[in-house]
């Protein structure tokens, strides 16, 4: 009798939406699914790269495409180029807005690597306190490799006129117009050295997490909304329907509320105002 009742033409407009809306919800519900299943995949490569020897850059060249080599370990060696150290605004850390230091290491003759360094506190990128921040001269750094942050548009970047230190992205075809040697197609996101203390700058992130976040438990969510407004509908199609054939009597209206009205205006007249 109910499922007769939902599809009748009093119920059919009603049914409609709330069947589009449980739809809806089930579609969420799978795409919570899909985005899960892409970080499994996602965690499955981070951990395959993160076990491989890590890529030697100085006996070889990053490659133009990235996305064989991206998130892989990376080792370098060479001089720091303090003088051409730019830094990426915009960046906010435990909530405190800051930059990111990416200074250039020099591999060779006519040939260096960005290495983002780490964050920094808006307050240390002064002249003064950013020239302190320096790494171990010569030593070897450890780092990620990165893709080139262009434009969201996918438009290919050009080369500055002039030098500017701050930039919005780590864009190299871009910052490549200031440097006096050629860089390398990606850039290092350099990992913290054993020993090293967690609130030094500039601070290094940690290794990458392989985390599946929320997505399952979200997915469980959509599913069970989708459940309760269809469990919900039919219920109250069914009451509706049960109540139009006096199979059950509508409950007792509330009573109404007292009027005070009279005795307020009573009240007013026992004490009058002086």
């Amino acid at each position: 009798m109910t499922l007769r009742a939902i599809f009748s033409r009093k119920w059919i407009i009603p049914t409609i939406l709330i069947v589009a809306g449980m739809v809806l919800l089930v579609r969420l519900g799978f795409w919570q699914l899909d985005r899960l299943q892409q970080k499994q995949e996602f965690n499955t490569m981070l951990a395959q790269r993160w076990r491989a020897e890590p890529f030697d850059l100085n006996s070889r060249q990053l490659p133009d495409n990235l996305t064989e080599l991206e998130y892989r370990r990376v080792t370098a060696q060479g001089q720091w180029d303090y003088a051409h150290q730019i830094l990426i605004s915009g960046q906010s850390f435990q909530d405190t807005s800051g930059y990111v230091v990416v200074t250039p290491l020099v591999l060779g003759e006519n040939r260096a690597v960005l290495v983002a360094r780490g964050w920094i506190p808006a307050d240390e990128a002064e002249a003064e306190p950013l020239a302190q921040l320096v790494e171990p001269a010569g030593a070897p750094i450890l780092g990620l490799a990165r893709q080139s942050q262009g434009l969201r548009s996918g438009e290919p970047s050009t080369p500055v006129a002039s030098a500017q230190q701050q930039w919005y992205r780590i864009d190299i075809p871009a910052i490549q117009g200031q440097m006096p040697y050629q860089l390398e197609a990606g850039y290092l996101e350099q990992l913290p050295e054993e020993g090293r203390a967690y609130a030094a700058l500039p601070i290094r992130g940690d290794p990458v997490t392989l985390d599946e976040g929320n997505h399952l438990s979200y997915a469980i969510q959509w599913f069970t909304f989708a459940l309760v407004l269809g469990f919900g509908y039919i219920m109250l199609v069914r009451q509706r329907m049960r109540l139009a054939a006096g199979l059950i009597q509508p409950g007792p209206l509330p009573a109404p509320m007292p009027d005070t009205s009279e005795t307020i205006a009573m009240g007013d007249q026992a004490h009058p105002v002086q």
